[in-house]
């Protein structure tokens, strides 16, 4: 019995306070469907990651690059005309178009599968 409890409080602190990268269950309900999908944000000790949304193939794409290594820059930036800010588009392997990242899961505000605002983020992941 201690010893599960011990598993169960150690899943959970390193499921809500994750310091590196995360994967989620994101939980989006539609017209009595229930959809659900992962998705990464983050890295680790040894890699970086940009996560995007990529609505042709209407997947979560990620760029990773060695922690070592520089940052990757933008490919292009867009001025948005209704807010004035400027967002920086990267070039995601096996895309075509360059996307702007999703910095976290606080971030996301719509679910890119559904369309949805209502929707829920479970951590299930931590990645080191």
């Amino acid at each position: 019995m201690f010893y599960k409890m011990i598993a169960l409080l150690t899943l959970i602190f390193t499921t809500s306070v994750s310091y590196a990268g995360t994967s989620y269950e994101v939980i989006s309900k539609v017209e009595g469907k229930t959809t659900s999908y992962m998705v990464t944000f983050g890295g680790g000790r040894r890699f970086k990651q940009h996560t995007a949304f990529d609505p042709a193939s209407k997947k979560f794409v990620y760029l990773q690059w060695a922690t070592k290594q520089p940052d990757p820059k933008p490919v292009a930036k867009i001025w948005n005309h209704e807010t004035g800010e400027v967002t920086a588009l990267y070039q995601f392997p096996g895309v075509k178009n360059p996307l702007p990242i999703i910095p976290s899961i606080k971030a996301m505000k719509v679910c890119p599968v559904t369309g949805s605002k209502d929707f829920e983020a479970i951590p299930r992941i931590a990645i080191d």
